[in-house]
């Protein structure tokens, strides 16, 4: 796996990006598979970036691994509070835009997204793994 350490901040959430679209360029994904995970990429990082070490700051590992061509592997791993983002409810659509409580929509879409994720909190950390399939391979 080919990690990269960033400071958990929204000013990092760029290299972040770059550094998983050069795994996602050994992959051989193609330009649209790019731009969901993208998406993905921004909802978890922002999330870790905003809410794991508020007040303070930390770090994030972000890692990768091209597992074959169309196949990304993708972790990232902080110390901040323990938060499984996959144990929250899915937003309630039978709800009007307006009357539904803020936020669930972006982790909702990284279900969708991402292929065989999963969360664990091992020694301190929270690590979140997810396999991206390029639509080629789904």
């Amino acid at each position: 796996m080919v990690l990269l350490t960033l400071p958990a901040q929204i000013d990092s959430l760029k290299d972040c990006c770059a550094f998983v679209r050069a795994g996602a360029e050994a992959s051989n994904l193609a330009p649209q598979d790019m731009e969901k995970l993208d998406l993905v990429m921004e909802e978890l990082f922002v999330n870790i970036a905003r809410y794991a070490y508020a007040p303070e700051y930390g770090e994030v590992e972000v890692g990768y691994t091209a597992e074959a061509p169309g196949r990304l592997a993708v972790q990232l791993s902080d110390s901040g509070r323990e938060f499984n983002p996959l144990a929250s409810d899915p937003p309630d659509f039978s709800r009007g835009l307006a009357d539904r409580p803020l936020g669930g929509m972006g982790i909702y879409l990284v279900k969708i997204i991402a292929d065989s994720i999963r969360y664990q909190r091992s020694g301190g950390r929270n690590t979140l793994s997810f396999t991206f399939l390029g639509e080629t391979r789904r």
